[in-house]
């Protein structure tokens, strides 16, 4: 009987090891939840990208569309400003800040601001570093910035706000230096 017993263990364990029905089911339990999230975090990087592209380009644009004006008003860079929301949708333009500055190299050599506006970030005034070898002495330059808080919508991928945005530099197109009357 216990013989019995043994052979019959012996070729029920046999018979399990050399089935191979079901391993299919059981890879793919195995591999599906880790294709999910490797779905999942590719679709969350795309976004996060493409957040951090517009908000480039944003800060490009509007320096561009400053630098082509012969003058500048309040009003004038609050239009640009609206323009630069239109470029960051489908995101939300809460997180959007923006800020223009004219800032023109003296010739003691010291980068001072003409004027300066901001929607969401403090205007700049007095002295503003400016890259080596940009603008001589006596040269304007128009500096656009942006940042954008991106708030990831799968917290467990990307967590926390990740700050896009940039520096852009332009010079005036159509005259040697853009006044503001109302800045």
């Amino acid at each position: 009987m216990v013989r019995g017993a043994v052979r019959l263990a012996g070729s029920f364990v046999a018979r399990f090891v050399r089935d191979v029905g079901g391993v299919a089911a059981v890879e793919f339990a195995l591999v599906v939840p880790v294709l999910i999230v490797c779905y999942f975090g590719l679709a969350e990087f795309c976004q996060a990208y493409m957040a951090q592209k517009r908000a480039q380009h944003t800060t490009s644009q509007i320096a561009d569309m400053v630098a082509r004006a012969p003058t500048a008003t309040r009003a004038d860079i609050d239009a640009i400003f609206d323009v630069g929301s239109l470029i960051m949708q489908p995101f939300p333009e809460a997180p959007l800040s923006l800020r223009v500055t004219s800032i023109t190299r003296g010739a003691d050599g010291i980068a001072r601001v003409d004027w300066s506006r901001g929607r969401g970030m403090t205007p700049l005034s007095g002295t503003q570093t400016v890259p080596a070898g940009l603008i001589a002495n006596g040269e304007t330059i128009i500096m656009g910035e942006t940042r954008y808080a991106y708030d990831s919508p799968m917290d467990r991928l990307l967590p926390g706000i990740t700050d896009f945005g940039g520096i852009h530099y332009l010079r005036p197109r159509l005259t040697d230096r853009i006044p503001c009357s109302d800045c």
